[in-house]
Order: structure tokens, then sequence, then C-alpha cells
């Protein structure tokens, strides 16, 4: 089923920086979680297609993947990220249409802890 999706990327993203902990703060990167019931997955396909033909996409860094943790219905991830708050608030509005939608942003733990030794931060 989601093999024919094609994995849209972000266009006019404005990462251009080499440096990691400020890559972090104006590109983050979020985990979806997404959940729906089998009679509402046409719905959530429907979405996916709207979305990319009207150019509301964010960079994919992991493509969507089921989770079987659900007896019925879908149950699914996927990462990506964009530095336009637009786009993601775009991404939840839409998608919370048909499926119940949980975005968390995500970083490296390498970065976090770059951070901490930057803004010299004590860790007990």
């Amino acid at each position: 089923m989601w093999e024919d999706l094609e994995v849209p990327t972000e266009a006019g993203s404005r990462l251009s920086s080499t440096d990691p902990i400020e890559a972090m703060v104006t590109c983050l990167k979020y985990i979806a979680f997404l959940e729906c019931a089998v009679e509402d997955l046409e719905d959530l396909i429907e979405i996916w297609h709207r979305r990319t033909k009207a150019g509301h996409v964010v960079k994919t860094i992991l493509p969507p993947h089921t989770m079987a943790n659900t007896a019925k219905g879908y149950s699914g991830f996927t990462i990506f990220e964009t530095d336009k708050e637009e786009e993601l608030m775009h991404y939840v509005t839409e998608y919370s249409r048909v499926a119940s939608v949980e975005v968390v942003p995500i970083w490296e733990s390498k970065i976090s802890a770059e951070l901490f030794q930057k803004l010299d931060f004590p860790i007990k």
C-alpha cells in the first residue's frame, strides 16, 4: 500500500548551516505517530496525495512505517524535518482530520551533549 506513495522533500528550506547545534535550532527533526481506523485509511492516503500535490511537504528522513501494535486500524510513524512552522501546523491540521496525530521534536544525543557543553550547563 505505502510502496506507491512518493516520499516528497521540502522545497525552499532555509537550511545552510554546517554547525550541528545551529542546525538543530534552525531546523528540528520530528517523529510523528499516526493512528486511524481501517475505514479512515483511504482518507489518510488521500490527504497524503493532496498535500504532495499542493506542495505542502516536509523533508522526510524516515518514510512512513507501520507498527504492528493495533488490533484494528492503522498505526504508524514517520520522521521528518522542517524549518517552517506553518508546514508543521499544516501537517498536524490535515492529518488530524482522520487520524490521531502526535508530533514530538527529536534530535541526536550527540547534539544535546555539545549544546550542554557549549552553554556550560552543569551536568550532575
